[in-house]
């Protein structure tokens, strides 16, 4: 039988201050991107380039709905120890993948900045925040 494909309840997110959990609740939507950049050599006499590329980290972005101060009061604590010039807390990430046949895959996302975004329509639509980060690794857990 086929290892079936995985659903979002299967993936799970995490978020950590200075190794201590964050209260980013109610996630949506969560996009991971490897940054990378590809580049070619051409050297004389040789009919093929060679093809390499740049290791640049990752970047992503998460929506979360609005039931609590939370993802404020992370940005807001991340910009007044940014612009008191003291050490800014160190932030990660965990993503979990439970797979179909039984296995869990982690990895933690280290070294990440984070800027906040908002989004509010209508009486009938929920608001919601955007977290865009990057992150200069990841580790197997």
């Amino acid at each position: 039988m086929a290892n079936p494909s995985i659903r979002g309840h299967h993936g799970k997110l995490s978020f950590f201050e200075n190794g201590k959990p964050l209260d980013v609740l109610f996630i949506t939507k969560a996009d991971v991107n490897q940054d990378s950049s590809f580049s070619r050599a051409f050297y004389v006499g040789e009919a093929l380039g060679e093809g390499d590329q740049t290791i640049d980290g990752w970047s992503g972005s998460v929506d979360v709905e609005v039931k609590s101060g939370a993802v404020d009061d992370m940005i807001d604590a991340l910009i007044t120890n940014n612009l008191a010039g003291v050490g800014i807390s160190d932030y990660s990430m965990v993503l979990t993948e439970e797979y179909g046949d039984g296995t869990v895959r982690s990895w933690a996302y280290f070294d990440m900045q984070f800027k906040m975004s908002r989004s509010q329509s209508g009486q009938n639509e929920k608001v919601t925040k955007k977290l865009d980060f990057q992150a200069s690794g990841r580790v197997p857990l």
